[in-house]
């Protein structure tokens, strides 16, 4: 008969897929790879300004996280942080969604400055959400039963993205400018607000380890001794870069479609269902892979995908066969980072699980700059001189993955 532990464990799993499977769901609508470039886009957006999209993303989402993880770690419970600074970034795709109703027909400059600003703030607020959550989700799912959860999370996500991909499409093509990309947001809005309301059934049960909040400097000044202590997470981290930036070519995929084939904007659905289908299965195998056979293997298997996707798109002939490019990035994007996250951790005690994550996303932040050297370097030599880019970033960090860096839980037995 299942102990307590084991029937908290099993109920908060449940949950866990629920929320995160209603969660991804709205990535189809306001997805950074497709929707946000061919939205800016029609604001009037330049290459460099698109080549901001991932710029935001990432640097918005990694940048906080090492002063949050802070505060974090000195928390007994993770779960109110989670859910109040979560509900905060909710709000923020709102206004996004308001913005592009009621001003996004305008072609002022000014809306897509502040839409940009919305989109930093959206990412900010994620980044300051994320440990809290990532420490919560460490601490409710035992290390061997993480990888099937996340993978399990990210397909019911992919299949709910892929219905949303098929519903984004009728969006854009039934409707004019900007109510269709304006309905997507609120669309994504009501769905991660019941993400919010599941997440509130988790149990935290036990309260956990914790510590003083300690001084920024006195805090920031052990981070150099941690690196070079744990010599294993820095060539973690060294590969992790180049991986990072492999991924430029991500955000110029759909707006060479549109400049260079002159393809019509539903294509934007139809790449989206492409980018989502994939990781209904891909999510799921890459879990079942991390739990059988460590995290290394499926960072490695991520990594190759998004290889193979900058490839294609320096051949793919027409914009159907571009297609594949997206099947190819969607293995990447459905797993890579909770991927990295779950190896992450596996390098640290429980108690410097927050510090952690908080110092490998904080550490990453700068290497996102690279979409914007992705802007200029679009306009210098095209966009398959950016697709050749990622090619080299990739097979660079490839090597250096496989080569260099041990897998934490193998080195751990």
């Amino acid at each position: 008969m299942p102990s307590v532990e084991q029937k908290i464990e099993q109920h908060n799993i449940k949950y866990n897929i629920a929320e995160g499977g209603v969660y991804i769901s709205s990535s189809a609508f306001v997805s950074p790879q497709t929707v946000v470039p061919a939205l800016l886009a029609r604001l009037g957006g330049t290459n460099i300004e698109i080549g901001m999209v991932s710029v935001l993303t990432y640097v918005g989402l990694y940048i906080p996280q090492l002063f949050a993880a802070r505060y974090v770690e000195a928390l007994p419970w993770k779960k109110p942080w989670s859910i109040s600074f979560g509900t905060a970034q909710r709000f923020v795709v709102l206004l996004m969604g308001l913005l592009v109703l009621f001003f996004g027909g305008s072609g002022s400059p000014w809306i897509l400055a502040i839409f940009l600003f919305l989109f930093f703030m959206n990412s900010v607020i994620a980044g300051i959400t994320t440990p809290g959550w990532f420490d919560m989700f460490a601490k409710l799912t035992s290390p061997k039963k993480r990888g099937r959860l996340v993978g399990i999370r990210n397909s019911l996500g992919g299949l709910g993205a892929f219905i949303g991909g098929f519903v984004l499409t009728w969006l854009l093509a039934t409707f004019a400018f900007p109510v269709n990309y304006a309905v997507g947001f609120f669309i994504a809005f009501v769905l991660q607000m019941a993400s919010i309301v599941i997440q509130a059934r988790f149990i935290e049960k036990d309260p956990s380890p914790v510590g003083e909040v300690r001084k920024l400097s006195s805090y920031l000044n052990e981070l150099p001794a941690l690196l070079r202590q744990n010599k294993q997470f820095t060539k973690f981290l060294i590969a992790s870069a180049f991986l990072i930036i492999a991924m430029v070519p991500s955000g110029f995929f759909t707006v060479y479609v549109l400049r260079d084939f002159h393809a019509g904007e539903s294509i934007v659905g139809q790449y989206t269902l492409a980018m989502v289908a994939i990781q209904v299965v891909s999510a799921v195998a890459i879990g079942f892979i991390t739990d059988r056979w460590g995290n290394k293997i499926s960072l490695l298997i991520t990594s190759a995908s998004m290889l193979l996707a900058s490839s294609w798109a320096m051949v793919a002939p027409s914009p159907g066969w571009f297609t594949l490019v997206y099947v190819f990035f969607g293995i990447t994007l459905g797993a890579e980072m909770m991927v990295r996250f779950n190896m992450a951790i596996e390098y640290c005690p429980p108690q410097l699980r927050s510090m952690f994550i908080g110092l490998m996303n904080t550490i990453l932040a700068p290497f996102y700059l690279a979409g914007l050297a992705g802007g200029f370097l679009s306009d210098l030599v095209g966009y398959k001189g950016v697709f050749l880019f990622g090619i080299v970033a990739s097979l660079i960090g490839i090597y250096i993955l496989a080569r260099y860096v041990p897998d934490p839980r193998k080195a751990a037995t």
